[in-house]
């Protein structure tokens, strides 16, 4: 049912995602004509011209890398809390199915993103962007050679800061809708959430498992060991937060839409 879920989901926003694409790739590609062939044109206007594609091709590359990101956060508000909710939550699946589809889906529209970005600095300047993107290649192949636990745990707690913020604005719609006002609601829960988060930092600062079983983090030695430890424990309290949110978010949509 997940696979089927997840199906339905990638046709709905591939609906979305394509037709910005199809305009950032235009956008890119009059961008890189202007930069190859700018020189040769005499006209006084030109220079105007080229301000207003630079400035949209800066939109679009933010627009880019932030369509599977809100096209999730979107698909998630609609499909469950608008009238189109009711008719998706007849389909007989546990809550967490929807919030795990809306999740894979903006993971795999996030990386189809860098991919087309990727593409379309080819297409501005093939031979500079190329020589990058391969020496990004051999560093990253490097790293994972030369310290393959470091690379790993640095790349997995980069994942979790993702999947984080994520799952925690998937929380914040689902607690906002419970009110009237939702978005003014919305934002002083992220204000309150943050607040309550910065606390628990500061109260696990101090009674933080890295030191109840270690050593004050002052007195550590800066070895890769005690970078490690620091990474695992920081991956480790981020987990914390993402199944918090996640159990929430569950229990909400559950309790809301009378789902037992």
């Amino acid at each position: 049912m997940l696979g089927k879920l997840l199906k339905y989901e990638l046709k709905r926003s591939a609906r979305k995602f394509f037709p910005l694409v199809v305009g950032y790739m235009i956008v890119a590609l009059i961008f890189s004509l202007m930069l190859r062939y700018g020189e040769s044109v005499k006209s006084p206007n030109f220079l105007v011209i080229f301000i207003v594609v630079c400035i949209a091709y800066g939109i679009a590359v933010g627009a880019l890398f932030t369509v599977g990101f809100t096209i999730s956060l979107t698909n998630f508000h609609k499909t469950l809390f608008t009238d189109e909710g009711y008719l998706m939550l007849t389909i007989p699946v546990k809550p967490y199915y929807h919030i795990f589809t809306k999740f894979i889906s903006s993971v795999i529209w996030s990386a189809a993103s860098m991919i087309v970005f990727v593409l379309s600095l080819l297409l501005i300047d093939p031979t500079e962007y190329l020589d990058s993107v391969g020496d990004f290649i051999n560093a990253l192949g490097n790293g994972f050679a030369e310290e393959p636990l470091t690379s790993f745990l640095i790349c997995l707690y980069t994942l979790t800061l993702f999947a984080g913020l994520q799952i925690f604005l998937y929380f914040v719609i689902s607690l906002s809708n419970c009110f009237k006002h939702k978005v003014l609601v919305g934002f002083a829960i992220i204000f309150a959430c943050n607040m309550l988060s910065s606390m628990i930092s500061n109260l696990a600062g101090d009674l933080s498992l890295w030191n109840m079983l270690f050593m004050p983090t002052s007195r550590l030695p800066d070895t890769e060991v005690a970078f490690n430890l620091r990474l695992v424990f920081m991956t480790m309290y981020q987990f914390a937060y993402i199944l918090a949110y996640f159990l929430l978010t569950n229990f909400i949509i559950t309790r809301k839409h009378n789902l037992q």
